[in-house]
């Protein structure tokens, strides 16, 4: 179903608000409303193809139970964290889909799952908070989606209206010991998460939006100062179907890099896809364009809650 938090909340992370009016009536994109069935069955046919994908190239897939499993959890190191969302109609999530398998997984002793903090009574997360993002950003704690540098320790995020100060507080301090937590400077009104920011396709290669951030605000990390940092080097596409509502065209950049020479991009990406092969990566084209519209793609629709080898 379409988000239900409140009208703030919902503005904020809307780019075009005169592209989602024309699909008021046609969609009801409105709170509470079930997304399209033609939709849902689109999605669905898309997250079984890359369950698929994803075990003949040798990863074990579990079940697809909820919107975007990467928003409610991820792993840094032997931990996996749970994060408190910040849209009110999502904070029972993990515990309808996932509770299950983090309970099997804690019962293997070496992985430590940290649970989300509970909110009883009224939550007063928008309680007078001045500015649109200012203000959800400085609120209650919530917090969703950061990359995790590889081989290294160093956990790079972004302030927007799904991560505010609070959460990043809260991941700092459930992060494994030896690990940092820092924030990219982002220029972005309506940011959610940073899978459209940057996107690191193997050691040493990070591809950027020069849109939203910039080599400048990256180096400024030292995990990133060796690294080669290359702007995203095309002007994606808008498109009218399937809608996108409250995600965009750089979608484009949230893929899932599976190796250091293969990473998972839409099958209508062909500019994408023949641009990393200069770096000896393979792209592997899969339809997901219906799973777009529901909140995000490769990098949103899936987590990795067990890791071999390599910090990543």
């Amino acid at each position: 179903m379409f988000k239900s938090s409140p009208l703030l909340m919902r503005r904020a992370c809307v780019r075009d608000r005169s592209y989602v009016s024309l699909h008021v009536q046609r969609f009801r994109f409105r709170p509470k409303s079930p997304f399209p069935e033609k939709l849902l069955e689109g999605s669905d046919a898309e997250l079984n193809f890359l369950a698929d994908a994803l075990e003949k190239e040798g990863y074990q897939v579990g079940g697809y139970t909820a919107a975007m499993p990467r928003d409610s959890l991820m792993t840094v190191g032997n931990t996996i964290i749970e994060a408190p969302f910040s849209w009110g109609s999502r904070k029972r999530e993990v515990d309808l889909a996932y509770s299950g398998v983090l309970k099997e997984l804690e019962k293997e002793g070496s992985i430590t799952i940290v649970r989300a903090p509970k909110i009883f009574g009224v939550d007063t997360i928008y309680d007078d908070i001045g500015p649109v993002q200012e203000g959800v950003q400085k609120s209650g704690k919530n917090g969703n989606h950061v990359w995790a540098i590889n081989n290294s320790r160093v956990v790079i995020g972004q302030y927007s209206n799904v991560t505010t100060h609070k959460g990043v507080e809260y991941l700092r301090a459930c992060v494994p010991d030896g690990y940092t937590v820092e924030i990219l400077e982002v220029n972005d009104p309506h940011a959610m998460h940073i899978d459209a920011t940057i996107l690191p396709l193997k050691q040493g290669l990070l591809v950027y939006n020069p849109l939203r951030t910039s080599e400048i605000a990256l180096r400024r990390h030292s995990v990133l100062r060796e690294w080669d940092l290359r702007p995203y080097p095309f002007v994606p596409r808008k498109r009218e179907t399937p809608p996108l509502f409250t995600t965009w065209e750089w979608l484009c950049m949230n893929a899932l890099s599976i190796s250091e020479k293969k990473v998972l991009i839409e099958e209508k990406d062909i500019q994408l896809a023949e641009w990393v092969r200069q770096f000896g990566i393979k792209a592997i084209p899969l339809p997901l364009q219906h799973v777009h519209s529901i909140g995000g793609s490769f990098h949103c629709a899936t987590v990795d809650l067990i890791r071999h080898g390599v910090i990543s």
